[in-house]
């Protein structure tokens, strides 16, 4: 299996399981021997608490991401004026070594 399928089945199962868990738990709620006030409020603290994780980790994952853009950006600028530095040294001792054997001609 190539490595793109194989996130696509890690990412299927990895749903299946969340849609598990939150069916599992809602029918637990409903199933309960409490008030359909007590478990209607249960339920809508549920959401709520999950939805403001959700949302921390929606925040999370952006932060990260623009961690490692920067982070990326800074190393590409890096490798870059490396890379001019090491051209021009390269340059300057080639026109050392012409000079000199244009000198010693």
């Amino acid at each position: 299996m190539r490595h793109h399928e194989s996130d696509v089945v890690d990412g299927k199962m990895l749903a299946a399981f969340a849609m598990g868990l939150i069916i599992g738990s809602v029918a637990t709620l409903l199933l309960s021997p409490q008030s359909g006030r007590d478990s209607r409020e249960q339920i809508r603290d549920y959401v709520r608490r999950k939805g403001e994780d959700w949302s921390d980790l929606q925040e999370k994952t952006v932060e990260t991401y623009q961690d490692i853009a920067s982070g990326t950006h800074k190393g590409l600028e890096e490798i870059q004026e490396t890379i001019k530095e090491a051209v021009h040294a390269g340059m300057d001792e080639f026109r050392k070594e012409w000079k000199d054997v244009k000198n010693n001609r």
